[in-house]
């Protein structure tokens, strides 16, 4: 802790090694939102549910491109048009990650402001947040697997013309 905090002058200490200052920080109106935590239990709860959110994120997106992965595999052994179909999983994994992050992204600066209302409307929010970025992101990839295809034949002719 005192590695971490050692660049620190301040004399009162900081939020990591006073709590007291950490809570009447929470409180304060110099933040945007105030985030009221009753105790311990529930900032170690929020830690918990940030660490799961991250894990499940990253872990469907090396799921996701795995899958894609194996759709080009089983195009190039079934002697397919491997490259196009490259074409297809990769622009469709790209758009579908800056998708998601954008909604993601937009989701949590809505729920910055409704950090005040309280923890359930906090948690409902998020949820809501899942399930746009969710939607928009599987949009996104169908919207694009239906089209990349003509885009990958018309820059392929383009060149060969």
């Amino acid at each position: 802790m005192k590695v971490v905090t050692s660049q620190v002058k301040s004399s009162r200490g900081t939020p990591l090694t006073n709590f007291d200052r950490g809570a009447n920080i929470a409180r304060s109106s110099r933040n945007i939102a105030k985030l009221d935590l009753a105790n311990v239990v529930q900032a170690d709860n929020i830690v918990k549910f940030a660490k799961q959110a991250k894990f499940l994120g990253n872990g469907l997106a090396v799921i996701d491109f795995g899958s894609r992965v194996g759709n080009v595999h089983n195009s190039y052994k079934a002697g397919g048009n491997w490259e196009r179909e490259m074409f297809i999983e990769s622009s469709s994994f790209a758009a579908t990650a800056i998708t998601g992050t954008v909604a993601v992204d937009a989701g949590l600066a809505l729920l910055v402001f409704a950090t005040p209302v309280g923890w359930f409307a906090l948690v409902v929010g998020g949820l809501a947040v899942a399930g746009v970025a969710a939607a928009a992101s599987m949009g996104m990839n169908s919207l694009i697997k239906n089209n990349a295809g003509n885009t990958y034949d018309a820059l392929i002719k383009s060149l060969y013309n």
